[in-house]
């Protein structure tokens, strides 16, 4: 028991003393913010594959509009390959849809973020450094969380509209939150 707190505690160190001074380079705290909010409701909920509509209802605040009509299309196809298959073959997503790791992080800090903004856009692209602590030893990893900003400076909001995933081992997950989504909804057009 000591040891497991010990580690804990050395985790939370390793992932808290480099970023003390990231997190908010551009001087918007509205995304980091946001940002925030939405890793707490996904490694709350521990969800596998695409998210029903109780947690859909949870990140809609969070969310862009855009991510939002592609989790409520992936779901109908998730719905119609179950109907069409008789539940005889596995969803096409499976496992935590939101970061590299197919089991999900338990923890996350997010670190600096920058201009990923073209054509007018208002975006940012913020690493996210993520943890699991597994029993045997903890894996880290970096996913990068895309926000689309609304509104003008002064009253802009802060939306999360894609997770690019960035973990190297095998089978991690490749590309973005939104190919994802979009490949499971083709495999059903």
């Amino acid at each position: 028991m000591i040891r497991s707190a010990f580690r804990s505690f050395v985790l939370s160190l390793m992932l808290v003393l480099p970023l003390t001074a990231c997190g908010d380079e551009n001087g918007d705290a509205g995304a980091v913010s946001a940002a925030r909010t939405f890793y707490d409701i996904v490694l709350k909920a521990r969800s596998s594959g695409v998210p029903d509509d109780e947690l859909r209802a949870e990140l809609r605040p969070v969310i862009s509009p855009d991510l939002d009509s592609l989790i409520a299309q992936a779901a109908e196809a998730e719905r119609r390959h179950t109907e069409r298959t008789n539940n005889e073959e596995p969803p096409y997503l499976q496992g935590d849809i939101f970061s590299s790791l197919f089991e999900g992080a338990t923890g996350y800090e997010i670190g600096p973020c920058v201009d990923a903004g073209e054509n007018g856009e208002t975006l940012l692209r913020c690493d996210v450094m993520l943890v699991h602590d597994a029993e045997n030893e903890p894996v880290q990893w970096t996913d990068r969380v895309v926000l689309a900003g609304r509104g003008g400076p002064e009253d802009r909001l802060w939306l999360v509209d894609n997770i690019e995933y960035g973990g190297d081992w095998d089978f991690a997950p490749k590309g973005s939150l939104k190919d994802s989504l979009r490949a499971v909804i083709a495999e059903e057009e």
